[in-house]
């Protein structure tokens, strides 16, 4: 009485404890039969994955994924990211009284947290549940049997009133079948993973699947897990045998068209005999029996065939959820839902329980995604929604085009994102992107018709495996609207190329201006051209009268074509371009009797030069033709002023084109001095050279920079690649143009030791005087062509000559200026264009011809002429104080 009385009092603790705990934390716990089972909301576990422990009066102990089958827990999750933990009332870990009333602790903490000092989640319940002879369990991840003990009960002569005596029986030995007969003792089976549990009056045997003593019979076209023993008790004078066996279906499920089959056999020979007699059948799902109404209204049903009870479910049905998942990158479905059977049968005079949950998922089905296009073309704006997904499925970025954006960073950008959801439990996505969007690309299939091009990949994540997918998405729209028509250009080695596409105009109605002229038919027949009803070409020479000439220098000059395309009908000046290029022609040239020609464009600096008025040095020596855009003087060097002057062996005749006006145009601020032009021949034994170039007098002095030593040494620009001429001191800035090589001399030219040798180290180009300023363009590194881009860059051998006495003290290399568009790794924050001001800087090396380290050879490069040569450098191998620095410069790049 007074241990009835301490149960009654722990009972009422424990019902109050659990509605308060289950109350404060949400926690749900519920008595399902011979099974208890708890759900947590995703809220306690924040998305963490939880660590589950048994507890009783005595210990708390944690749950491992073996453990758990093997003590009669199972734990999982729904969709909705709650966890649920089911245990058996007989687990290894539940306080029972008399195997009818049972009490089920447990505890809870998130993973990452397990280790912290946190909350820990705990709950427990109170169950009463009384028990047939024997009760089978299967859940999903182990199986359980539950039996009545037979002891037997001692009778005695009432006559002589003799005590009774009670035995003391022991589990002694189990045998299990597989199906061979093979003995153990509890303690094996324990440690094998097998859980055996007795008390005054049960015996639980359990045992996860797959198990080594496990094995599959097939019955009735089902494929049952059995596992079958026989439990021995014994005390001194006696012995009692109990039996028990499991059988649990692993399938037996079948999916025709939207529905769900599952067979299960009516008479599980493994665990029954021949006859029996089928008392109950209740059908439920999660673990939770199902009223026939409630079945009813879920469209589930229960019919017996033959041999079997058959669970009809269809796809879809509340009870279950779908998944997500990937296959090739295919968007793919399935269903899943947890059917529960039970079964009450009789077996003579003792009946058995049957539960089965079985968890079934359908095959996996293609869904994928849809694509809705509902773009405003009046608002131009792509609106774009794309789904179904289920609820599992979150959105990470978009693809626009080649950039990788992702959700936030969308929204940033002002770009509409919304993500949509459904009453069906289903969402889409809506995105808006404006035509003006750089990511939106433009096709002009006809002059009338644009079409506006959104190329997208959506980049999703499955949750919670974080399995990544993506899905395409290419949307168009067409609009007729008009389209300006389009100028594009291009140089010729003497010409230029125009190009116009008429977009939506008619032809009839463009006209083209070219400089100050309009094209006409008669214009026309003195040009090649070509023309449709979509665009028209027409190439102009470089000395036509519609073109303008920017600048002058020796090696070529700057043209340049103006064009200006109007619509007559409605008086619109649609679209301007202007393109200008260099021209490498020869402006002068100089004759081996002595005569000498020149050619001179009319500069667009000097709108009011009259090319006829132009004179050379002489004012009566006039142009010998003239038109409007240029003048043409053709003279001896003895005459016109020409004057004459001598360098060793090189002779010189210099003379000026000149404009000259008794009183300055008030238009212009110019001198006299700006329209000064000086043109020069040079006669090297018996070859002649000629050169133009403009003499601007504000031009800053040249720098240059030579370092102190025993022998000094000069860097000089060539005016040729045959390195006879070089430009002066006061030749600098000497204005260079795009394509044109650059030829350098480092030497000495006064040392005349033959034992001595001139070695580059490093060369660069700087855009200031400062060597070490940046960016910087490197030409030569330690000895040899830039290894980034050794093309760039070219050595010259050097040979004895007239002025070359040592070929050892001289070193010539050759610089492409397309060079100097690269920018040194340091400073690729500069602008990468074409610098136009660059100053060359070279480290030399003065060395012993006969020291070791003066050279070494470079990797072998290919030369223009197809020819491949070795390069030779010094090797690192002197000390910094040896270097020499030299500079040069500044030198212009148009």
């Amino acid at each position: 009485m007074a241990y009835f009385g301490i149960w009654a009092l722990w009972l009422m603790v424990t019902i109050i404890s659990i509605h308060a705990d289950a109350s404060a934390e949400g926690i749900q716990a519920e008595c399902l039969g011979n099974r208890v089972q708890f759900i947590l909301p995703g809220s306690l576990s924040a998305g963490s994955p939880l660590e589950l422990y048994a507890v009783n009066d005595t210990q708390t102990v944690l749950l491992t994924p073996h453990l758990a089958a093997q003590c009669g827990y199972t734990q999982k999750s729904d969709p909705w990211g709650n966890t649920i933990v089911s245990a058996s009332l007989q687990s290894c870990y539940t306080e029972t009284k008399d195997d009818k009333e049972f009490r089920v602790a447990m505890q809870f903490k998130p993973y990452e947290l397990a280790t912290e000092s946190k909350k820990v989640h705990e709950v427990f319940k109170f169950c009463r549940h009384t028990m047939t002879s024997r009760e089978i369990l299967c859940e999903t991840n182990f199986m359980e049997v539950s039996v009545r003990n037979a002891i037997p009960e001692i009778q005695t002569a009432p006559v002589q009133q003799l005590p009774t005596v009670i035995p003391n029986l022991q589990l002694w030995k189990i045998l299990l079948y597989t199906p061979e007969e093979k003995s153990f003792d509890k303690e094996t089976l324990h440690a094998m993973g097998y859980n055996i549990q007795n008390s005054p009056t049960r015996l639980v045997m359990r045992t996860p699947y797959n198990m080594v003593k496990t094995f599959v019979q097939k019955v009735d076209g089902v494929d049952m897990v059995v596992f079958k023993s026989m439990v021995l008790f014994r005390d001194r004078w006696m012995m009692t045998i109990v039996e028990s066996a499991a059988a649990c279906p692993i399938n037996g499920a079948s999916v025709i068209g939207q529905m769900i089959y599952w067979k299960v056999p009516l008479l599980i020979t493994p665990v029954v005999s021949l006859q029996v007699e089928i008392l109950e059948v209740h059908m439920g799902v999660n673990g939770r029996r199902l009223t026939p109404e409630e079945m009813e209204s879920r469209n589930y049903a229960v019919t017996f065939k033959e041999s079997h009870v058959v669970v009809t479910i269809p796809i879809g049905a509340a009870d279950g959820y779908y998944k997500s998942h990937i296959l090739e990158n295919q968007y793919h479905i399935s269903y899943t839902i947890e059917p529960m059977l039970e079964l009450l049968w009789k077996e003579g005079q003792d009946k058995t329980t049957y539960k089965v949950l079985f968890p079934i998922t359908t095959p996996l089905t293609p869904w994928p995604p849809q694509v809705t296009h509902s773009t405003q073309l009046e608002q131009k704006v792509f609106d774009v929604m794309l789904g179904y997904f289920l609820p599992d499925v979150e959105l990470l970025n978009i693809t626009f085009g080649s950039e990788l954006l992702v959700v936030s960073d969308i929204i940033i950008k002002g770009i509409y994102l919304q993500e949509h959801s459904f009453l069906n439990d289903t969402k889409a996505f809506a995105l808006r992107v404006p035509f003006s969007e750089p990511y939106v690309q433009i096709k002009t299939l006809r002059p009338d018709v644009r079409t506006y091009v959104l190329d997208l990949v959506f980049g999703f994540v499955i949750l919670p495996e974080h399995t990544a997918f993506s899905h395409s998405v290419v949307v168009e729209a067409s609009s007729a609207e008009v389209v300006i028509p389009q100028v594009e250009g291009s140089c010729n080695e003497d010409s230029f190329s125009i190009y116009v596409k008429y977009g939506s105009t008619q032809s009839s109605n463009i006209k083209i201006h070219l400089g100050h002229l309009e094209l006409n038919n008669m214009m026309l027949q003195h040009y090649e051209h070509h023309s449709n009803e979509t665009h028209f070409e027409i190439v102009v020479p470089l000395l036509d009268p519609v073109v303008v000439f920017e600048s002058v220098q020796m090696a070529g000059i700057m043209g340049r074509i103006d064009v200006e395309i109007y619509d007559s009908l409605n008086n619109w000046a649609i679209r301007n371009f202007s393109l200008a290029c260099p021209f490498f022609v020869i402006l002068s040239e100089c004759f081996p009797n002595g005569t000498m020609t020149v050619v001179f464009p009319k500069l667009d600096l000097m709108p009011n030069l009259i090319p006829g008025e132009l004179t050379l040095r002489d004012p009566s020596c006039k142009p010998t033709y003239s038109q409007d855009y240029y003048a043409y003087f053709n003279f001896g060097v003895t005459t016109c002023g020409t004057t004459r002057k001598f360098v060793k062996d090189t002779m010189i005749y210099e003379n000026e084109v000149t404009w000259k006006r008794d009183v300055l145009l008030p238009e212009t601020a110019l001198t006299e001095q700006d329209y000064r032009f000086t043109v020069s021949c040079v006669y090297i034994a018996n070859a002649t050279q000629s050169m133009i170039f403009h003499a601007v007098s504000h031009f800053k002095q040249p720098y240059a920079d030579v370092e102190k030593g025993d022998h000094k040494v000069s860097m000089r620009l060539s005016k040729d690649m045959v390195y006879q001429l070089f430009y002066l001191d006061g030749d600098y800035p000497v204005l260079k143009f795009l394509k044109q090589p650059l030829y350098f001399e480092v030497g000495m030219d006064h040392s005349r030791d033959s034992k001595i040798a001139v070695v580059l180290e490093n060369c660069w180009a700087t855009l200031s005087k400062d060597k070490d300023s940046k960016p910087r363009w490197n030409l030569i590194v330690d000895g040899c062509a830039n290894p980034k881009d050794p093309e760039q860059t070219m050595f010259h051998p050097v040979n004895t000559d007239d002025r070359v006495e040592i070929p050892d003290h001289f070193k010539r290399f050759e610089v492409k200026t397309f060079a100097f568009k690269e920018t040194d790794e340091s400073s690729k924050s500069e602008a990468d264009t074409l610098a136009s001001r660059v100053f060359v800087h070279c480290e030399v090396i003065i060395c012993h011809v006969e020291d070791r380290h003066c050279y070494k050879e470079c990797p072998t490069v290919q030369n223009p002429d197809g020819r491949s040569s070795k390069r030779v450098h010094r090797s690192s191998g002197f000390s910094e104080e040896a270097l020499q620095r030299v500079s040069i410069g500044p030198i212009l790049l148009i």
